[in-house]
């Protein structure tokens, strides 16, 4: 390992090449870092003393040689900085050939952003990966585009050489005098601390500790990091190319390749959960490690590429599960897709890891493992049950994690799911029945009281069933109103305040429509006649429609009955009879 303060003079003039390495993360730097930038700049360029300049922090780089080749520097921590200073310099340039200054910006970009003599992969002194390289190639190339871009690069681009314009502009020198100290500055000023490792250093393990100033490290960038760096150096682009990025693009934003980091980092939990067993959120990347040195020395004898394609294979086959689970995306099995959507009601992600299990034996082919699609939906459907119960007994969720991690090894079977959960307080019927009578449905699990009007409603099997997908269109309807007038008061009676607090929010009267907004506070009588005009394709409001009023009796009666049909819904398995000794 070799360290020294450096500035740019000294690294990017000569014939070496940086490569930013394909396990890096994506350019991240936005406008407080540019800024921050900038004015390091300036402070230097108002004091005159050309010794004087300011440290903007390291950077470590692994020295590659080749015969008869130039030298190659892959970039393990400092991209951001030496990314945002090439598009600096590149906006420098650009803004010298506006003022008719051609040797500058010839000096620019020969010295410090293009081989005189370079073709090809040899052309640039810097070289970036992944999804940062068109836009910072076009930046580089003078090809930006004019039309608004969101990408990081580019914005960049158009801040610095807004700056620079502006700097000139509120300047007294001549332009060429000015942009040169400016030149001088950036390229003379700015100073690093450059460590180069060599074939003894551990590059991993070096990337792993940088937390400077600067953007942190995600697990994400870890992850990727590690995996590739698995692999010689030569075969990591082409692993990356071929293999990795259609896995990581699965996460994508739309509109861009770039993954939903903090989507992906889920993953990788939910997926080593399934893989391993319960472990805190905190050491995901720890454990990952452990999951990738387990896995290829248990593929005995094979080769090292080999064995990282099939994870990375079984990575994206997990991930098509998570994305089906979470987002209902891209499955096509209609019966799959409605209990997946029925699952974002849950609140329930530490379930994910064993759903994805699930999801992997449903279609995995062999006899020992496969489960039929009946089988699947019959335990996602005692998962639900499961949750459901215990949030309206309001159960504890702690351990919940250590719970459907330990079921996706202890439930090959239905029945062994039963038994793995039914040890774990699973509220039977009548206490399940009682409870919901008065339990404020609404106001403490809205999202559940959802999905529970909706599955009350399907349950019905009306021949002309409404689409409840959209809650934009299908809300939940209170039909004792949130706000009792005189007319709702008189119905009650004497104790209306006392029984409006213990049942408005109770599965007895909450409803579904698509007219809320009409129904408002009106009358019981007002709001039936709104319910027989517009509501009559809602079997919940049936029984709303053939009373004469809505006080404790019609309410608590109406309950009983949703209470049976949730029960059929959602059932919970009877104890298991233990045989007399």
């Amino acid at each position: 390992m070799d360290a020294k303060p450096v500035t740019l003079s000294d690294i990017l003039p000569g014939e070496g090449q940086y490569i930013i390495p394909v396990f890096q993360r994506y350019y991240s730097w936005e406008k407080k870092d540019w800024d921050t930038l900038w004015e390091d700049i300036t402070e230097i360029m108002e004091d005159d003393d050309p010794k004087y300049t300011h440290f903007i922090g390291p950077m470590i780089v692994f020295r590659e040689t080749y015969p008869y080749d130039i030298a190659r520097y892959m970039v393990v921590d400092g991209q951001q900085r030496l990314i945002t200073l090439t598009i600096l310099l590149c906006s420098l340039r650009d803004v010298a050939e506006e003022n008719d200054l051609p040797d500058l910006a010839s000096a620019i970009d020969n010295n410090y952003i293009s081989f005189t003599t370079g073709k090809g992969n040899l052309e640039y002194r810097l070289v970036p990966r992944l999804a940062d390289r068109d836009p910072l190639l076009n930046v580089i190339q003078g090809k930006v585009p004019r039309k608004s871009s969101e990408d990081a690069i580019v914005q960049a681009y158009k801040f610095f050489m807004k700056s620079v314009q502006a700097d000139l502009q509120r300047n007294d020198q001549p332009a060429l005098e000015h942009l040169n100290s400016l030149y001088e500055a950036i390229t003379r000023r700015l100073r690093l601390v450059s460590i180069t490792l060599d074939n003894s250093d551990d590059p991993t393990k070096i990337y792993e500790s940088m937390n400077f100033e600067g953007q942190a490290l995600l697990d994400a960038d870890l992850i990727r990091n590690y995996v590739l760096m698995q692999l010689p150096i030569s075969e990591q682009d082409e692993f990356h190319n071929t293999r990795w990025q259609s896995f990581e693009e699965q996460f994508a934003q739309e509109g861009s390749r770039q993954p939903n980091t903090k989507e992906l980092e889920d993953f990788y939990y939910r997926f080593l959960i399934a893989q391993t067993d319960y472990f805190p959120k905190r050491k995901v990347y720890y454990e990952f490690r452990q999951y990738v040195k387990g896995y290829i020395e248990g593929k005995t004898g094979g080769e090292l590429t080999n064995s990282l394609s099939e994870l990375v294979s079984s990575l994206r086959r997990y991930a098509r599960y998570y994305r089906a689970i979470v987002h209902s995306d891209p499955e096509t099995d209609n019966d799959l897709k409605l209990a997946f959507q029925r699952f974002a009601f849950l609140d329930a992600k530490t379930a994910i890891p064993f759903v994805m299990s699930l999801y992997d034996r449903y279609e995995d082919e062999s006899p020992s493992n496969n489960i039929s699609k009946a089988t699947f939906l019959s335990m996602f459907n005692a998962i639900e049950s499961f949750i459901i119960r215990r949030s309206i007994m309001r159960e504890r969720t702690r351990g919940y994690g250590s719970d459907f991690a330990q079921a996706v090894h202890r439930s090959k079977t239905l029945d062994d799911l039963r038994n793995h959960f039914d040890s774990r307080t699973w509220p039977d019927n009548d206490t399940i029945g009682a409870a919901l009578l008065t339990f404020p449905l609404y106001a403490r699990e809205s999202k559940k009281a959802r999905l529970i009007l909706r599955q009350l409603e399907t349950h019905f099997g009306h021949k002309e069933p409404v689409d409840l997908s959209d809650p934009k269109n299908i809300t939940i309807e209170h039909i004792m109103p949130r706000t009792l007038t005189m007319e709702w008061e008189n119905m009650l009676g004497e104790d209306a305040q006392a029984l409006h607090e213990q049942y408005l929010e109770t599965i007895g009267n909450l409803t579904l429509t698509g007219y809320n907004r009409e129904l408002g506070a009106k009358s019981f009588q007002d709001k039936q006649s709104v319910y027989a005009e517009i509501g009559s394709n809602l079997e919940l409001n049936k029984f709303v429609l053939e009373q004469v009023q809505w006080t404790e009796a019609e309410i608590t009666h109406r309950a009983r009955q949703l209470i049976d049909s949730f029960i059929e819904i959602w059932p919970r398995p009877k104890t298991p009879k233990r045989e007399d000794n």
